[in-house]
């Protein structure tokens, strides 16, 4: 575990310590070890912010937070470091977090995106405080830009029409997986981790139980974002697309000469289907198929291809996905027509908090 770096040597220890037992307890002695250094460095005049952010980002590998979201927080705090590691954590002021965030703003990022870098040193500075480094977080009297509400249009039954035809004559799978996705609700990463074990078509009902992650160089099959499995019933429709993607999947497996495993994922890139598609290739099709037959997707999808065109960076955390938007605005257009209420909303797309959401989507 990194102690920091000495202001002598300038040079970072490691702190080490083999621990007998099961993962927990090891996980427990991580902690009891990052609360020991978060004591000597904030008890050390030469404790910096740079120092708080790298013992943040152990503490939140040691609580086991998604591999993604370590990502992201390393990508912001790299920024933060770059801007004012070396400044005494001690001596940090709100006025000079709302000089960072302006710096933020003057390169074109959104007052949404700098939130995120405002959300991610509130945590920080409030575990500083936690841990006896500071008596109060800076952070919490600074004054970041408020986004201003926006006010998407959602696409119609036509629109939806016209996005699948456009997908299908692009990519036919691609075109499968948004049908899939307009009529369940279910996440980007939850149709990439969808299995054929899952999908039951005598009975009209899939079983969502993981959801894939896009990593550096690999995937992640993770628990779902609400961590809880879920059963969806099927229309005929779209059991009739799943049906269609059976046939490709076995098609494609026969080639090669092999079988369907029970492992096998319904949207795949390899003959047998034993990897799942990326994420991000999901949302790289929807772009080329928004490109290609631009002349014909309304307006609802172009507004998705903006929002999907923001460059991803250390500048930029992630923006809602094009997907997440058709996935969730459809579905609750199309269930409440059917006279479905809050709760069933809430149980096909997976969401434990629905009310924020729904604001977002129920004047649409």
């Amino acid at each position: 575990m990194p102690t920091g770096r000495d202001p002598r040597t300038g040079r970072y220890g490691q702190l080490s310590k083999t621990v007998r037992g099961s993962k927990r307890t090891a996980n427990q002695a991580a902690a009891e070890m990052l609360t020991e250094v978060a004591k000597n460095l904030g008890s050390s005049s030469q404790g910096s912010v740079g120092h708080l952010l790298d013992a943040f980002l152990d503490h939140a590998r040691a609580r086991g937070l998604a591999p993604k979201t370590i990502v992201g927080y390393g990508l912001l705090a790299k920024q933060a470091k770059a801007a004012f590691g070396g400044v005494e954590l001690r001596k940090l002021t709100a006025a000079r977090l709302d000089s960072y965030y302006r710096d933020l703003i003057q390169p074109g990022l959104s007052p949404t995106t700098v939130g995120h870098h405002h959300a991610f040193l509130r945590s920080a500075l409030r575990q500083a405080v936690r841990w006896g480094w500071i008596a109060q977080s800076p952070a919490d009297s600074a004054t970041p830009l408020r986004a201003a509400a926006s006010e998407p249009t959602a696409p119609t039954v036509e629109e939806v029409r016209k996005l699948l035809v456009a997908a299908e004559s692009y990519n036919p799978e691609l075109a499968s997986m948004l049908w899939v996705a307009a009529t369940t609700g279910m996440r980007r990463g939850e149709l990439c981790g969808l299995q054929w074990s899952d999908v039951d078509l005598a009975d009209s009902t899939i079983t969502v139980r993981r959801s894939i992650t896009d990593l550096p160089g690999r995937v992640e099959a993770r628990p779902t974002k609400s961590r809880q499995v879920r059963r969806i019933a099927i229309d005929p429709g779209t059991a009739m697309v799943l049906e269609r993607q059976q046939l490709v999947a076995l098609n494609r497996a026969r080639v090669i000469g092999t079988e369907l495993g029970d492992a096998a994922y319904v949207w795949s890139q390899d003959g047998a289907h034993r990897s799942p598609w990326r994420p991000d290739r999901v949302t790289h099709s929807f772009e080329q198929v928004r490109q290609r037959r631009c002349h014909v997707l309304p307006d609802a999808f172009v507004h998705m291809q903006r929002v999907l065109a923001v460059r991803r960076s250390s500048l930029r955390s992630p923006l809602r996905s094009p997907v997440q938007v058709f996935r969730v605005s459809y579905l609750v257009n199309d269930v409440r027509e059917l006279g479905e209420e809050t709760p069933t909303i809430r149980a096909r797309i997976g969401q434990t908090a629905i009310v924020g959401r729904l604001r977002s989507y129920e004047h649409w």
